[in-house]
């Protein structure tokens, strides 16, 4: 099975392969004769991430252990998944995938070394300026708009996923970002409505509208998630967070952020307003943030929507279709990802989203 999805997936990008190693070996001391095994820097619940010394060269990584066994079936779809799409994505501020190593009973994924967590910073020092969150939100919009020109799509953008790395060309650069985890990431197939995706997936605080109303949705999902990171950049909290879960949901799909001007500049605001538009044919694109003169910091620069007019009517009829279609067949919506709420019909109820004939498969 895991080999039937490591096809179908090799077979749908338009990347080129970037030629990264995949080395299997039987015994996984092969591994440590290559690198040599420091601190833990990071773990999650199928495996950890450990700084490694290559010691050809003394060069640093980190790697990424992924136990099989404790992993399941699942899981391994996902972590080939990433796999699979970092060895073909080539971007500066996407993390870069030198080797994988696999044996027996582990994954190793050889990745580069990053040396900060944008969530612990956001944490220590929230809010940030706009200059660095300007910084921060140009380079995500423009390894985002990479993604999907691609027809890569994320689906699990957060701040969490975001590292800090030396920038090369620059070292007095402190915000050279690195996109990270890239498990629930799907490379899309067909065109048309067949692009849209219906996989009810990613983390609930940064989940745009679309997706918990269990309607089909595009790569413009990513684009919500950029404009939640960047409220929380700029006013220090979630626009939606609520401790209760259904109140949430309800606050994400109906309710308006407040924005406040106080510390925050008119363009800002504009361009947050644009990005967390509730209505995704309404919604900016990745490559129109990198365009906004927030962003480009070019006064005067009017951000032109009449340019991206054919592709929000594509989308307009794409929504269309999709809710014609769903009454006709039902949908069945694959709960692949991680931090999922459970939603029962009671919750979806109390947050006033309505789910009649909706089915809800959990993957365990």
């Amino acid at each position: 099975m895991l080999k039937n999805e490591f096809k179908r997936d090799c077979a749908s990008f338009h990347l080129k392969d970037r030629n990264v190693k995949h080395i299997r070996v039987s015994d996984a001391q092969k591994v440590y004769d290559v690198y040599d095994f420091k601190e833990e820097i990071g773990h999650g619940t199928f495996g950890i991430v450990v700084l490694a010394v290559e010691k050809s060269n003394t060069k640093q990584w980190a790697v990424k252990i992924v136990h099989k066994n404790i992993a399941g079936a699942t899981k391994l779809i996902e972590v080939n998944r990433e796999i699979q799409i970092l060895k073909v994505v080539d971007h500066q501020n996407i993390i870069y995938l030198s080797k994988v190593y696999e044996s027996p009973k582990k994954l190793y994924m050889v990745l580069e070394l990053c040396k900060a967590e944008l969530y612990k910073i956001y944490k220590h020092s929230k809010p940030l300026s706009e200059k660095v969150t300007r910084r921060v939100i140009y380079q995500l919009a423009d390894a985002v708009s990479y993604l999907h020109k691609n027809d890569v799509v994320h689906r699990d953008i957060k701040m969490e996923n975001i590292l800090i790395a030396d920038n090369p060309k620059n070292h007095n650069d402190e915000y050279f970002i690195k996109l990270t985890d890239f498990g629930l990431s799907i490379v899309k197939e067909g065109v048309g409505i067949q692009s849209l995706m219906k996989d009810y997936c990613g983390t609930v605080l940064y989940m745009p509208p679309e997706i918990l109303q269990m309607k089909t949705y595009s790569e413009l999902c990513d684009v919500w998630s950029i404009g939640i990171i960047m409220y929380m950049m700029l006013y220090g909290s979630n626009p939606f967070y609520n401790q209760n879960e259904e109140i949430l949901m309800h606050n994400i799909c109906f309710e308006e952020p407040k924005y406040i001007t106080e510390g925050v500049s008119e363009q800002a605001i504009q361009l947050l307003k644009c990005i967390l538009e509730k209505d995704p044919v309404q919604r900016m694109t990745a490559s129109q943030i990198k365009e906004h003169p927030w962003i480009s910091e070019k006064e005067g620069q009017s951000l032109s929507r009449g340019q991206n007019i054919v592709e929000m009517m594509k989308q307009f009829r794409f929504e269309m279709n999709s809710l014609t279609d769903r009454k006709s067949r039902g949908m069945s919506i694959i709960c692949d990802g991680l931090e999922l709420p459970s939603l029962s019909n009671t919750k979806l109820v109390k947050a006033g989203i309505k789910r009649s004939t909706t089915k809800v498969h959990k993957d365990k």
